[in-house]
Order: C-alpha cells, then structure tokens, then sequence
C-alpha cells in the first residue's frame, strides 16, 4: 500500500448537504478547505434521496407563525428530550439559511411571487416549503440542493477527495489533528492533517435490511468520534418513516400530503390514526410509524404486509401543483401501498451551539450530530438542520482552527495506531488487489446481511429488554466472525475497517436502548 500525507486547514468528511454547507461557509473565511467522501461529492449519500422539504418560519405573518412556535413545536416532537438551545438555533436561523441556498444558486417552489409553504405532521403552522429536484427521477430529487453547493464549493477553491473511506480520526495530546482514510479505487492510505476537522458523514441506516437510506450511510461518523474519545447522546432513538413503498423500487412518499386531507387506511379500509393519537393522521412520525405496525402485526394490513396512503380527499389541482412526484407515482390511482422502513437517527454526537464535540479541534454537523431532535424529529428539520449547523461548523472550525501543521507519521506508527482501533490492521504479505475471492465476498455479505437482519429484529419500531440483550450477543458474535476472516487483499481490508466501524455503531445504538430501558 502506498502512503500519502496531505495537510489542510479544514477537513470536512461527508459530501451530503450538511459537508457541502461546512465546506462552502468554512472556503468564505479564507481558509484551504478539503473535503473528503466516501462516493461523489454532491452526487452520492442520503442528500441526493431526499425529498427537498424542508421547515422554516419564511413568512410569520402570512402564516400565523413564529420562531417560539416553531422552537414549541420540535421540543414536543421529541418529546421535550432535545437540547432546547440547539432548537432555538435551527428556528431562529432556518429563514436564513433558506435565503443563503437561494443565494448558491437553490431554487425552490413558488407561489406567485414568493415561496409555496405547506403543512407537515408534528408542525402547527404551515411552515414546509420545497427545493426543486434538477432530476425528474423521484430518486436523485436531492441534487437540486446538493451539486449547486458542491459547484459553489469548488469555486471557492475547496479540495475534493472522492471515493475514500475514513477508518479512524487522528488524536495528538488530546486534540483531532486529521483523519486516516483508504482509497476505495487504489491501494492508497491517506494521511490527512487538518488544523480542525468537520464531521459530517451522515446516519446509520446501512446497518437495516428495510431502510430509505442509500447503502453506504452506515454509521461511520458514529465510529470514528467514538474511537476518538467523543461522547454521544440519544443513539436509542431511530425515526422509522411510515410512508415508504412497498413495491420497489421503494420511494419515501412524504407526510405532508396529510396536512391537505390524506388519510392512512388499513386493508380493512379502515381509517385508524384516531385510535392511536388525538391528532390523527396528522400525529408524528414516530406515532405513525408505531401506529402502521400495529394494525400490519393484528392482521389488519395488506397482502403485501402494509397499510394504504389514501389522497382521494385531496384535490387533484393540489397534487398536481404541491405534490407532482407522488401523482406521477399514483399513476391514475388515488391509493398506495406503504410500510415503516428505517429513515432517520435522531441522536449522534453530542455537540455545544458552536458544533464542537467533546474532543477539541472536533466539529459536528447533520445526522452525525445529537441534541437537536430528541426522541423523534419532525419532517422537514433534517435538511434545515443540515444547512444551520453545517454552516456553523464550517464558520467555528475556521474560526478556531490550530493552522496547517504536517505531522510525522511513519507507515509502522500508521499500523500500531489502526491496529489498536480495530483489532488488527493488515501485514506486508498484503494484496493490492482491490477485489476478493468469490468465497471471501460471500463471506463480507453474509457477515453484513445478518448484521442488518438482527438491527432490523431487534433495534425496530417495537423493542425489548430480552431483545435487546439477544442483539448484543448477537453482535459480539459478529465481531469474532469479522476478527477471524482472512485479510489477504486490500479489499479485504476495505470491507473489514467498514464492517467493523458498523459493529460499532450498532453496539452504541443498542447500548442506548438498554440504558432507556433500565
């Protein structure tokens, strides 16, 4: 394996909204920029899958609404668990944030002269309002955010390092100095020395079989801080979406449809949200989700194991004007077809109003980070969240970045440091080989399929003690298996460093479930 050492000023790792944001508000401040991701920048990860709402208080008086209704209104979707100084920042900035996406070049949904807002669950004013996809494909509406900021970002001169996997953060006298990263095409370890480091590689949902995440969002960031010393809060707390699809290719069909008439029916034909909240079906997600599962587990759902979105109550000039993605998917049809699916962590790394983690020279931002969500997190405040803190993690670790400083890392002392984090790291009689034996990648995707099905049984939308006991045994069980599989090649390397930073999260996640629980 080859060894290349690389300085900067600020190292951004993630290329999803909330890395783009740090990076083009960290470029403003003068400072060299690199940012790091693990497929294309702006082009790959959760942001490029997204639905484009997202909440902010745009017009009070238009809307009869305000910042301390909007605060109110998170606070009890998260069931008052949320750090209410991180709240107070997500409303009070939202406006901003969405004028400074305009001003990148975002372009949003309007109604005549200003921006089309609409009603979402959990929210109890109309405050949704809805970037515009570049992709008529309901998969990649996303890029309609994410690669005007990524264009943006290499104008100001930020640094892109593409298709590399980050396995650890480096620490010196107790300070983030960098990261250590495998290149993902070569047998390439980079050494990257930072005066201050953003974190923002995304959630977890790679560890599920049933998920609306892309594959490779599988809880590195929750990794990498915790080796790296940093705390973290809420981990137990997983927003599965009710409304995805149950036919493939599986789509995240959006709440706010509800707010207009929607209406969730069982295979019964049943109009059931009032058994479970007083809202109905304009409860939260987390009570919807429970409620879809319920009436599939008593028998009361479809065929297919699901419930129905019924839009018959909603005009059609309303869906072909606020929802045209899902009247394209209705094709004619005024119903579809949808389960809970794993979407969203709530918890993460826990960071101050400044972003920084508990490990200085430490940054945080977007799913990777806690505090702001609680227990559930109302539709639309993930991408908001992702642009406030993202660029307030760029602006801090500018701020307060320690300068360019080239360590002395010899490739034995790069061995000794990973092979203290992981277990083992890999020998000289290593391949460079990128691919494995057809025995050997059975082997990672069996390891890596059973890891999903126990998240899925045991870290679902109903949880117990007993079940969660079962998880972890299950997970130590895992970890032998990763530590006995033979590394020969460098991809071999590449699916252990990944799988073992999975085992990781997981075994926080299902930690913090246990704690709740005691």
């Amino acid at each position: 394996m080859l060894i290349r050492q690389i300085t900067t000023d600020i190292l951004i790792i993630g290329g999803g909204l909330a890395g783009l944001s740090a990076a083009v508000e960290a470029a403003g401040t003068g400072h060299m920029v690199t940012l790091v991701s693990k497929g294309k920048a702006g082009r790959s990860g959760n942001t490029v899958i997204t639905q484009n709402n997202m909440s902010v208080v745009w017009n009070g008086l238009r809307t009869d609404d305000s910042v301390e209704r909007y605060i109110e209104d998170t606070m009890a979707g998260g069931a008052n668990l949320n750090d209410r100084a991180l709240v107070q920042i997500l409303a009070s900035e939202a406006a901003g944030a969405i004028s400074w996406l305009m001003e990148q070049g975002v372009e949003f949904q309007k109604d005549k002269d200003d921006l089309l807002i609409k009603g979402s669950p959990g929210h109890s004013r109309f405050r949704t309002v809805r970037a515009v996809g570049v992709s008529k494909s309901n998969r990649t509406l996303g890029l309609g955010l994410s690669v005007p900021l990524a264009e943006r970002a290499k104008e100001l001169g930020v640094e892109f390092m593409e298709n590399v996997l980050i396995v650890s953060l480096l620490v010196d006298n107790g300070r983030v100095r960098g990261a250590i990263g495998l290149d993902k095409k070569e047998a390439i370890v980079y050494i990257l020395h930072a005066g201050s480091v953003v974190l923002a590689g995304g959630g977890a949902g790679g560890l599920f079989e049933l998920t609306t995440n892309t594959s490779d969002v599988c809880g590195d960031s929750f990794a990498l801080g915790y080796l790296a010393g940093a705390t973290t809060r809420d981990m137990e707390f997983i927003q599965f979406h009710p409304t995805v699809t149950v036919a493939t290719p599986r789509l995240v069909i959006s709440t706010a449809p509800f707010a207009d008439g929607a209406v969730l029916r069982n295979g019964l034909g049943e109009a059931y949200m009032a058994r479970y909240s007083h809202q109905a079906d304009m409860a939260t997600r987390d009570v919807m989700a429970r409620a879809n599962f319920e009436e599939i587990l008593r028998g009361r759902g479809t065929d297919r194991g699901g419930v129905y979105v019924d839009f018959s109550n909603i005009a059609q000039e309303v869906m072909i004007k606020n929802y045209p993605d899902i009247w394209t998917v209705l094709q004619g049809e005024t119903k579809i077809e949808v389960a809970p699916a794993q979407h969203f962590m709530n918890g993460g790394i826990t960071i101050d109003p400044k972003c920084r983690s508990s490990i200085p020279g430490l940054w945080v931002c977007g799913e990777a980070s806690g505090g702001v969500h609680g227990a559930n997190r109302l539709a639309g405040n993930a991408l908001t969240e992702a642009v406030v803190f993202g660029r307030r993690a760029g602006r801090w670790a500018g701020t307060e970045s320690e300068g360019r400083k080239m360590g002395t890392w010899s490739g034995r002392f790069i061995g000794e440091f990973l092979e203290a984090k992981f277990g083992r790291w890999s020998g000289p009689e290593l391949s460079p080989n990128l691919s494995t034996n057809l025995e050997a990648a059975a082997s990672w995707k069996e390891v890596k399929l059973d890891l999903k099905r126990l998240m899925g049984l045991h870290l679902g939308v109903i949880r117990s003690d007993k079940g969660l006991q079962q998880a972890k045994v299950d997970l130590m069980s895992i970890e032998e298996r990763l530590n006995l599989m033979s590394l020969r090649t460098y991809g071999d390397l590449l699916h252990y460093c990944e799988q073992k930073m999975m085992v990781m999260a997981a075994n926080l996640m299902v930690d913090a479930a246990l704690q709740r629980c005691s």
